[in-house]
């Protein structure tokens, strides 16, 4: 239903009213004004016609019609009325437009008709003589001795005149009228605003009560109706303002408790509607809090919680599961239900207690293939070590050849292993000191970090006959800490070195942006496919693990190069096709001078 302001309301019903009158008023005064006008047209031509019935009247009598024609033709021949004498039986004797041989026989005309029978006639109708829309009139000559019709004056004018007289007075008549409606709708409108302007302050007043300000009051209004309105109106609201403050401490005592809790809180009725629900269980559910008094249906998406709260709804005992909520990412949701009943014992509905168990189950993973792949990779050169060994006490130590190779194999793998020690041993400390204040960091030239890099890195390219270069701004500085950043660069370099081929190029590009600097580190190498994109930062992972152990990588440099940027508050990022190469991407935030 559209609801509408009483004052627009009284207005348009007093503006609709006052339009049919005021429309009656014009249709009425227009058509009585047409008509006026064709009166008084009449009455000129009638004037006229008596005039030339007494002129002619003698002429006629005497059959002079030829004098009759000339004389009106004399007397006529400039004015804006035309003049046709015409005998009883219908033949033109005189006229002031044509000669009268060139006309027809007018006994048929209905103004001829009418003065014939003794009355003045009167007709409008288009004459094709003149070609225009004439008014014509009329006039009886009488015989004097038997009072016969002997002749008629027939008086005409074009009705155009009195078309643009009427016009004239018509536009007049309508610019008045509508003047006065306008003024009509101005006194509307105060009369209409004087009534609903008491209605108006009892609306506002009623919409600030509803939206909770209970300090507002209603004046005093002069008529009686109303002031007894405002003063019970007054009593009300006072009442009412006590009663709610104290429920409303209440309310926010027991909201403020629930919406505090870490746990997420979800209750509904025996229809299986939502009757209450927390922020935290918002949050787990992917839900919204507005989802009160809504099918649990219609809002839930999982169906294990769904079959949670049904037994809880059909039973008096705990129940308890763990469910999984999928989506980006998945969370691990441990759910207690219990039934609620009222002051009989009776069941009205069901509450569960959700609890995000995400973080202890990705912990719990986490240290499962952390252990899982620290003991595979460990496990890999101390089977070595230990096969080696034994063959050397078992008497390949006789064999000096055999025996020099088998401790060089020795020594490889336990670099090996010592290197993965170390690796180890560096994510420990990122991941213990994640927080940016455990670092030391300064405003520094990037150049030289970049450069620095490259020499380490330089001996091992130059292996393979593999070409360094490097493009960075000198003047460029970078908020980091230069070490860490350079352990970054250096194993990002020596990937590159690893799986490119010999004579290849490695090239650094260090941009500067509007926000952040990008760093990029690109070969000429085998390649990594798209699908491994997303895990080449993971511990341990590798795409060829065959291939890695030969060129005797520990799986943890990338992971090793994602936390230190993290440290940095930046951000790391691949591009890679097969055969074609990789591009690996550093961005640092920075403030640009």
């Amino acid at each position: 239903m559209t609801h509408k302001r009483q004052l627009w309301q009284t207005f348009f019903s007093f503006s609709a009213i006052s339009v049919f009158f005021i429309a009656i008023i014009v249709f009425y005064t227009i058509n009585k004004s047409r008509h006026l006008i064709k009166d008084i047209y009449f009455e000129e031509l009638q004037v006229k016609g008596h005039v030339v019935a007494r002129l002619i009247e003698s002429q006629i009598k005497n059959n002079d019609f030829d004098k009759v024609n000339a004389e009106l033709n004399r007397l006529f021949f400039d004015l804006k009325s035309y003049v046709t004498v015409i005998l009883p039986n219908g033949k033109v004797i005189a006229d002031t437009r044509k000669a009268p041989s060139l006309l027809d026989n007018h006994a048929d005309r209905p103004e001829i008709k009418e003065a014939l029978l003794g009355h003045v006639g009167r007709n409008i109708r288009y004459s094709y003589s003149v070609n225009k829309e004439l008014l014509y009139l009329a006039l009886p000559i009488f015989n004097n001795e038997d009072n016969k019709v002997i002749a008629v004056v027939r008086m005409s004018m074009p009705y155009q005149h009195a078309d643009q007289v009427f016009s004239a007075l018509q536009y007049q008549i309508i610019l008045i009228l509508l003047l006065g409606f306008l003024l009509i709708m101005v006194l509307f409108y105060v009369v209409a605003r004087r009534f609903s302007q008491p209605l108006q302050e009892v609306a506002e007043c009623m919409e600030k009560v509803a939206a909770g300000d209970f300090k507002v009051r209603l004046p005093d209004f002069s008529a009686i109706e109303l002031h007894r309105i405002s003063a019970a109106f007054n009593q009300l609201i006072e009442r009412m303002e006590g009663q709610l403050h104290k429920i409303h401490e209440q309310k926010n005592q027991q909201q403020a408790i629930f919406q505090s809790m870490n746990e997420g809180i979800l209750a509904v009725n025996k229809e299986e509607r939502i009757i209450a629900i927390n922020r935290a269980a918002a949050e787990i559910l992917n839900i919204s809090e507005d989802a009160k008094n809504r099918s649990m249906h219609e809002v839930i998406r999982n169906s294990e919680l769904i079959k949670v709260i049904e037994q809880a709804l059909s039973t008096d005992q705990l129940v308890e599961d763990e469910i999984v909520c999928r989506g980006e990412p998945r969370r691990y949701i441990q759910v207690h239900g219990t039934c609620l009943k009222d002051e009989a014992g009776n069941t009205i509905g069901a509450m569960v207690v959700l609890s995000d168990v995400t973080r202890i189950k990705r912990l719990e993973e986490i240290r499962k293939d952390f252990v899982a792949n620290v003991s595979h990779e460990i496990r890999t050169p101390l089977t070595s070590i230990q096969g080696f060994v034994e063959t050397l006490l078992d008497g390949a130590l006789a064999d000096k050849e055999t025996a020099e190779r088998f401790l060089n194999i020795i020594h490889n793998q336990t670099r090996r292993l010592n290197m993965i020690i170390e690796d180890l041993m560096v994510l420990a400390s990122l991941e213990q000191k994640e927080e940016r204040s455990e670092f030391q960091f300064s405003e520094d030239y990037l150049a030289p970090v970049v450069q620095n890099a490259i020499l380490v890195c330089q001996s091992q390219a130059d292996d393979k006959n593999i070409r360094i270069t490097s493009a960075c701004p000198e003047k460029l500085k970078v908020k980091m800490n230069p070490s860490l950043l350079e352990q970054a660069l250096v194993n990002l370099i020596t990937n590159a070195i690893k799986y490119s081929p010999e004579n290849t190029e490695v090239k650094i590009e260090v941009t500067p942006g509007e926000r952040e600097v990008e760093i990029k580190v690109v070969d000429q190498g085998i390649g990594i496919p798209s699908d491994y994109h997303d895990r080449i930062f993971e511990r341990f992972y590798r795409v060829d693990k065959a291939r890695s152990r030969q060129l005797g990588g520990t799986g943890l440099g990338l992971s090793i190069v994602k936390h230190i940027v993290n440290v940095h508050n930046g951000r790391v990022a691949v591009e890679s096709k097969v055969g074609k190469g990789s591009t690996f991407y550093i961005y640092l935030p920075y403030e640009k001078s």
